[in-house]
């Protein structure tokens, strides 16, 4: 890049140079083929001023219509007028190097000088190698950090007899699905993609775009957030059975960051801030990114504001009385906790409950469940930034 700025700045002086030297010698024309580029003169300038025309295209096309300006002076046979020309054309090049080193000086202070030029094709190009040399499930599980799992002697008692149940009976699908969750709440996270890849396998087409998503998920928590190859490629089943499957999107979108491509991110998480709702355990980091993404991407992107319930939204709720609402709420909200403390989930679940905990105004059980889910993703910063956006969103942290 400095290079290029320097090539610039000689090629300004240069043709600067000449066209002084031309301009001394020149005679200053009253005829109208001259009037004619002083004319297109004002009109490169009021095209420089609209935009139409980048600065180099507006100095090169400056510079030939000055050189014919020029030469119809001299064949003109008039004498010149060497302060207005002088002037202008000192002017020029006065102007065009000291926007070249303002330039320069910009690019030093939020620019890298020291890494070399990347073409969008050369990105694309690492991008491709990133994605090839993606890890394998069974090399991520190994790098990933030893979690701590759970220890209360009875559950692992009963999780210990279903795996021997359903060794007895491998084609129990609905054991196969208790089996994923149970190793799930223990944090054998290994062991319960096994059990939920067994739940595949026996239903085969039959299988759900949810089914593929748990399956990715469980791998995904295997590897400590890493994206290994059989997970992208679950994710992508599940995509193909249901192409809006948004907790499948938002995966996809952590994926394509992580190999070089935060512009595919961009356009899948704009999709999903849009379209909402505004309490999906994904939307506060998206809200937190999605304007970095936009500028890494080359979009002028204004996120869209918070979104309150719609009309039909607040119909429906006008409709029921306050007891109704409540228990409704309550309803919801109870049984997406019960869930969680049976059988666990993924920090998405969490930090909707976190969010809805936070929508009641019942902070104290938000951060008590906040708190707990620190606990369970602790070694999972990919998750805790999920868990933060919902604690954020609800008001308790930081």
């Amino acid at each position: 890049m400095i290079f290029s700025a320097a090539l610039f700045v000689l090629a300004v002086l240069l043709i600067g140079g000449v066209m002084l030297l031309q301009a001394q010698r020149a005679t200053v024309p009253v005829m109208r083929d001259v009037d004619v580029y002083a004319e297109q003169l004002r009109g490169l300038e009021r095209d420089l001023a609209k935009g139409v025309l980048r600065d180099e295209e507006f100095a090169a096309m400056r510079a030939e219509i000055g050189r014919r300006m020029i030469s119809a002076a001299r064949a003109s046979g008039h004498q010149p007028n060497p302060s207005a020309q002088d002037r202008g054309l000192w002017a020029f090049a006065g102007g065009s190097i000291l926007a070249c080193l303002l330039g320069v000086g910009l690019y030093s202070q939020i620019g890298a000088p020291s890494v070399p030029d990347s073409p969008i094709a050369e990105r694309y190009a690492q991008s491709e190698t990133l994605k090839v040399n993606r890890l394998a499930q069974e090399t991520a599980e190994a790098r990933a950090p030893a979690k701590d799992t759970a220890t209360d002697p009875d559950y692992v008692q009963l999780v210990t007899e279903l795996r021997a149940a359903l060794e007895a009976r491998p084609a129990d699908i609905q054991g196969h699905e208790l089996l994923a969750k149970a190793e799930s709440r223990l944090g054998n996270f290994a062991s319960a993609h096994q059990a939920q890849a067994r739940v595949l396998e026996l239903k085969g087409a039959e299988a759900t775009a949810d089914e593929w998503y748990a399956y990715a998920e469980l791998l995904i928590m295997a590897a400590d957030t890493y994206i290994s190859r059989e997970a992208e490629t679950a994710l992508r089943e599940a995509l193909r059975r249901d192409p809006n499957h948004k907790l499948a999107l938002f995966r996809m979108g952590m994926y394509f960051d992580s190999i070089g491509r935060p512009d595919r991110t961009f356009g899948i998480w704009r999709k999903l801030l849009e379209a909402g709702p505004e309490t999906a355990p994904y939307i506060p980091l998206i809200r937190r990114t999605i304007t970095d993404l936009a500028q890494i991407a080359g979009v002028n992107y204004d996120p869209p504001a918070v979104k309150g319930p719609s009309a039909e939204d607040m119909q429906s709720a006008a409709e029921m009385s306050a007891e109704d609402r409540s228990a409704m709420i309550a309803s919801m909200v109870t049984g997406l906790a019960d869930r969680l403390a049976t059988e666990g989930g993924p920090a998405p679940d969490w930090a909707q409950l976190i969010v809805a905990y936070g929508i009641l105004g019942e902070t104290e059980s938000a951060r008590e469940i906040f708190n707990e889910a620190v606990q369970v993703f602790a070694s999972r910063p990919g998750d805790l930034e999920i868990l933060q956006g919902a604690a954020q969103s609800a008001g308790i942290w930081p």
